[in-house]
């Protein structure tokens, strides 16, 4: 495979002492901690300012390919940028009026409902106690009848609490609702300059940095535009599809809340590995209110969308982003959400990936060794070398041998040759290690051994029951 920029070149195999490999690995994860620590808080603090760049970030990431697209197609690229922005509003616009009006409808009708809900909860418990007297002891009856109670009461008083703030506080917020609309707006000016310009800032930036770093600086970028970028636009893809599946579904089965479950699946999808647990169990509490057999219906329709999405959609739109490891993954959530709150979470992983593909960078550029590899486990990812047998530590930063011919950020002019080694046939699949110990007991040839071996055996013990001959 080809690739570009022959600046980033191979390293060869050094010897260094173990102690000093070992200074490098622990310095670097310190490094990546503080970083990452400081990003978070950064960004938790000025979330006005990270509103503004999140908005033309994610829109730049998004409009930044149709806009290399459209370039190529000798598009200027000042027009490029345009007709990317425009494409993606209206795909926005399209969505927002497709699910608004079932939205606003399911959570007024919820809203109303709330203390019918609650006074079913309490009905539906009392019902239990006197049916199956599932507890004796009065006092621990009495201590849950009353914490029933508080809860009810609680969602009564939360629907009001609603109500009211919708009827007294929506003037009031009229100018906060003016601030939002004023930052999206800047964000889309900002979009639109980011996706333009953004190959002459890059150009710009490595000539502040000099000629001995500019070659880091480039690539510190790539990196940030492949993990960031990648998992920003996968997340947002995936996210849609999820809730437009489960709304889809949810209609198939006549949920009335259909509209406000799939928008409910589709927002928390963005958060990583608890969105979806929390998106499952609204969508069964709002189902099971309506009826048993609905919440189940539900929760099948919610399972065969996140595994659509998870199985079948994932795995194409995430090529574009850097893996993380899920036990990385949660550790990055949990840092994150501490020190960042909801920003934090959802800023998580991407920033998690750019530093795990800066790690993997520095430590095979001063080390000389290889850490990628097909069956890793923290840094799974695909492992290149050129014809000599050289590792290239920016290919394996970046796992994409072919995202040099795409960007903007390196000058194509320089290429180097490398290729991706050979995938093994064997990877670690744990569905298909359950399936194959399942097949071994469902195979004819060990149903017929376990048949045989019955068979033997009852000839045994009918022998041994037998009376013996004196």
């Amino acid at each position: 495979m080809q690739g570009k920029n022959k600046r980033f070149t191979s390293v060869p195999l050094v010897n260094e002492s173990a102690w000093r490999r070992r200074g490098i690995v622990a310095w670097a994860l310190l490094g990546m901690a503080g970083v990452f620590v400081v990003v978070i808080m950064a960004l938790g603090s000025v979330s006005q300012a990270v509103e503004l760049l999140a908005i033309g970030g994610i829109v730049a990431f998004i409009c930044a390919p149709l806009t290399n697209k459209l370039e190529t197609w000798k598009v200027p690229r000042a027009l490029s940028a345009l007709i990317a922005l425009i494409v993606v509003l209206l795909i926005l616009v399209g969505f927002i009026a497709l699910i608004a009006q079932p939205l606003i409808d399911e959570s007024l009708i919820l809203l109303r409902n709330a203390p019918l809900y609650a006074r079913q909860i309490q009905d539906m418990v009392q019902e239990a106690w006197i049916t199956y007297d599932a507890i004796g002891n009065s006092a621990v009856r009495s201590t849950v009848n009353s914490i029933i109670l508080q809860a009810s009461n609680l969602g009564v008083s939360f629907a009001g609490e609603a109500f009211r703030w919708l009827s007294a506080n929506a003037l009031s917020n009229i100018s906060t609702l003016g601030e939002h609309f004023m930052s999206f707006f800047l964000g889309l000016v900002l979009a639109y300059w980011l996706a333009k310009d953004y190959p002459v800032m890059v150009r710009e930036l490595a000539v502040i940095a000099g000629p001995q770093r500019d070659d880091e600086v480039r690539l510190l970028l790539a990196i940030l535009s492949r993990s960031v970028g990648g998992y920003m636009r996968s997340t947002i893809v995936t996210s849609i599809a999820n809730g437009v599946l489960a709304y889809v579904g949810c209609l198939c089965i006549q949920n009335p809340y259909a509209g406000l479950i799939g928008t409910i699946v589709g927002v928390l999808h963005i958060i990583p590995v608890v969105g979806p647990v929390f998106s499952a169990g609204i969508a069964l509490i709002l189902s099971v209110l309506q009826s048993p057999m609905l919440g189940l219906w539900t929760l099948l329709v919610l399972v065969v969308a996140q595994n659509v999405t998870d199985n079948v959609l994932s795995p194409v739109v995430m090529a574009s982003s850097v893996k993380v490891h899920p036990g990385l993954s949660l550790v990055g959530i949990m840092i994150g959400g501490a020190l960042g709150g909801i920003v934090g979470t959802i800023l998580a992983i991407p920033i998690t990936a750019a530093l795990r593909g800066v790690f993997v960078y520095y430590f095979e550029a001063h080390t000389g060794r290889q850490i990628v590899s097909y069956d890793g486990a923290l840094f799974n990812s695909t492992p290149f070398h050129d014809a000599d047998g050289n590792i290239h530590p920016a290919f394996d930063a970046l796992d994409d041998d072919s995202f040099f011919e795409s960007t903007r950020l390196v000058d194509k002019s320089e290429a180097v040759c490398v290729e991706a080694d050979e995938k093994p046939e064997k990877t670690i699949n744990i569905a298909e290690d359950i399936a194959k110990v399942f097949s071994k007991f469902s195979t004819p040839e060990n149903i017929g051994d376990q048949q045989v071996s019955s068979t033997v055996d009852s000839e045994a013990e009918n022998k041994s029951s037998l009376p013996k001959e004196k």
